[in-house]
């Protein structure tokens, strides 16, 4: 796979070690087997709506969150975790005490804020 550098930095876009974590492969790897099926057909609808250039970003966004699906899957705990926050056994924490929570948020304020003063961009 090509590895392309910016000008300013010469950098590639390729993680050191060569690995993408959105991979489709990787996530595959790390995604428990009965998940695969939904993977694959969520994949491919992300993967054909992309061919259109304006939906480049929802296939990225796609891997992105399958990736994290895949993480939380595979945690040997996940399904007892699923099934009490399912019936509200589950132990609950306010967003306010996860570390950096609210510097994540102003974060995301401001790019979100920043995107819709630029003209002529669509939301």
């Amino acid at each position: 796979m090509p590895q392309h550098r910016t000008r300013e930095e010469g950098m590639t876009a390729m993680p050191a070690d060569g690995c993408d974590p959105d991979d489709p492969v990787e996530i595959l790897a790390v995604l428990p087997a009965r998940y695969h099926q939904q993977f694959l057909a969520d994949y491919e609808a992300a993967v054909t709506g992309a061919r259109q250039p304006g939906e480049y970003r929802k296939l990225r966004h796609a891997l992105r969150l399958w990736r994290l699906r895949a993480l939380a899957c595979s945690d040997p705990s996940f399904e007892d975790r699923l099934q009490a926050a399912r019936s509200g056994t589950g132990t609950a924490i306010p967003a306010e005490q996860i570390p950096g929570w609210n510097a994540r948020m102003a974060a995301e304020r401001r790019r979100r804020s920043h995107r819709h003063q630029r003209p002529g961009r669509r939301p």
